[in-house]
């Protein structure tokens, strides 16, 4: 029974199966499991502009937004599928060539375009003064005090969406073989916190903002919602994990008592 085990856990490790198709997956704890839906609630509210619509009033920069929306979900996309390829399954090719210059090849290009998404976010303005908005730029000769609110928020923003991205991709290749880390849990603590705050300042620009202060609330909920989900993730770590260590400790007793009855003996 032993030696199957360790033959399971080597095919998982090398990206094959035994039969030469998909890798097995394994069973998922608790806690992967409840992060993975932590990450699916995360992303749904993380999708939207669940910031920057409330922060700008609803005067958004909507191609630039859409613009560095679709670079991310490229970007979490390559980590999901480079994950896939990494452990032989089915993946695309794009995946497949770059894990065969460096198993880490998707990481590093979802990387790239995630910061081509970021630097995408400054291309967009939508100028205030105070609590008036301007407009998507500098009026010439303005000697007001301007400020910028968009690029900011938006980074923030789909830094959200790339965490939750990551994380479930990260939750892919556990489920082939790979470690589980547990700082992606922790990681979700600001959208937590986050998404709590602007959820309140959203309710009360909703019968302002009309449509778009709805979208800035559902959004904000769900980041909350998700963040919320994996913290109590970590709960669950850390209670497993004492778990496994009081049963270590018991075994390690019980070893210990048997070893000196059986001297005794």
């Amino acid at each position: 029974m032993t030696d199957a085990n360790d033959a399971k856990t080597s095919s998982r490790g090398s990206g094959t199966s035994q039969s030469g198709g998909e890798p097995p997956k394994r069973d998922l704890e608790q806690a992967p499991l409840l992060l993975r839906k932590a990450s699916v609630v995360l992303m749904c509210g993380a999708a939207l502009p669940w910031m920057s619509v409330i922060v700008t009033k609803g005067h958004m920069p909507w191609g630039v937004w859409f613009g560095s929306w679709v670079l991310t979900l490229i970007a979490g996309w390559l980590l999901f599928d480079g994950a896939k390829a990494r452990f032989g399954a089915k993946a695309s090719g794009i995946s497949k060539a770059l894990v065969k210059i460096n198993p880490m090849g998707p990481v590093g290009a979802s990387l790239a375009v995630f910061v081509a998404a970021l630097v995408c976010c400054f291309f967009g303005e939508v100028y205030f003064s105070n609590d008036t908005f301007i407009g998507f730029a500098v009026p010439e000769g303005s000697e007001l005090d301007l400020s910028n609110r968009y690029p900011l928020r938006a980074v923030l923003e789909f830094g959200t969406l790339f965490l939750a991205l990551a994380t479930f991709a990260h939750i892919q290749a556990y489920e082939y073989g790979g470690k589980f880390n547990p700082i992606f849990p922790l990681m979700f603590l600001g959208p937590a916190v986050a998404g709590s705050l602007n959820a309140i300042g959203s309710a009360t620009q909703v019968s302002d903002l009309g449509v778009l202060g709805l979208v800035g609330l559902l959004g904000s909920v769900g980041v909350a919602a998700g963040g919320i989900m994996a913290m109590y993730t970590m709960y669950v770590t850390m209670k497993v994990a004492k778990e496994e260590g009081d049963r270590k400790r018991d075994a390690a007793r019980e070893r210990k008592r048997a070893e000196r009855e059986a001297r005794r003996g």
